[in-house]
């Protein structure tokens, strides 16, 4: 068992009735979907930029665009994960 504080949390997958946590440079395994994660982590840190992601937002480096479309969002340690067009309007938000 692995006890992961919020704050070194980077992002989180959905997968199936799983969410991978990735942490560190690590990824956990737990089973929990990803809404209920969603609801029990901190709206003004964890936003949902895809169906199946969450992003720590302390992480964000960068967002990328494809002929003036969100496309993605690269994190500080070079990983890159996808950005829905209502995952972007999210994340504006909090920026």
């Amino acid at each position: 068992m692995h006890v992961i504080p919020a704050d070194k949390l980077d992002w989180v997958e959905a997968q199936d009735d799983y969410v991978g946590l990735h942490a560190e440079g690590k990824e956990y395994l737990k089973q929990q979907t990803l809404a209920e994660l969603e609801a029990a982590l901190d709206p003004a840190r964890f936003v949902r930029i895809h169906r199946s992601y969450l992003l720590n937002v302390e992480r964000l480096a960068r967002i990328e665009t494809e002929g003036g479309e969100p496309k993605g969002v690269v994190l500080s340690d070079g990983t890159r994960l996808p950005l829905s067009r209502s995952g972007y309007s999210r994340l504006k938000v909090m920026l």
